[in-house]
């Protein structure tokens, strides 16, 4: 079977919580955290909504996920979402760096769980990310990644994401990285 892909739906909320917090990294958190960020995923409005997710299955099992929307939507929905997350984005989110802006089609999240890794399923949300890109008429795909995480960072130039200057997130300084849509010749 491989790799197939399929866009989420409300019940896949408790899984887009859960890789939402292991692309951030955050593997501490408590059971009433992962039952609220889901109701948070459960909605139509916030950053991590299920209609921004796409999951990844491997051989029918759901093995990674992607979050990634249009960058006009960005501040609307970080509005919405980053009041109800303060306990892991505090209340300095007004005086951080724009993630997402209009004409960019966001990466906002990616996660493999770990015993699905180096099979490909990175790449295949990657492909997806950019016919969702082409789909919505949006000329450049945009990610923010640490500039210490080696292997992210290959994975992404790997695809075509080129460096295109600095964001800071929460006090953490990334490199944005951009992938702009290949132009055809008539």
């Amino acid at each position: 079977m491989g790799i197939s892909l399929r866009k989420a739906t409300a019940d896949d909320a408790r899984f887009i919580a859960e890789n939402v917090l292991r692309a951030l990294h955050i593997d501490e958190a408590k059971e009433e955290h992962f039952e609220y960020l889901a109701g948070i995923c459960r909605r139509e409005d916030t950053l991590y909504n299920w209609r921004n997710a796409t999951v990844a299955l491997y051989d029918g099992v759901p093995a990674g996920l992607m979050v990634a929307y249009d960058g006009a939507l960005y501040r609307q929905m970080r509005d919405i979402t980053f009041p109800m997350i303060r306990m892991y984005v505090g209340d300095d989110y007004h005086r951080m760096d724009d993630e997402a802006s209009p004409g960019e089609y966001y990466l906002d999240s990616l996660a493999v769980l770990p015993q699905y890794q180096h099979k490909g399923i990175a790449s295949a949300l990657i492909k997806e990310l950019f016919r969702l890109r082409d789909e919505a008429g949006i000329p450049l795909a945009t990610i923010a990644v640490d500039p210490e995480n080696d292997t992210a960072y290959r994975l992404y130039t790997r695809h075509g994401f080129r460096p295109d200057g600095q964001i800071t997130v929460f006090g953490t300084t990334y490199d944005r990285l951009v992938a702009q849509k290949a132009t055809t010749l008539p």
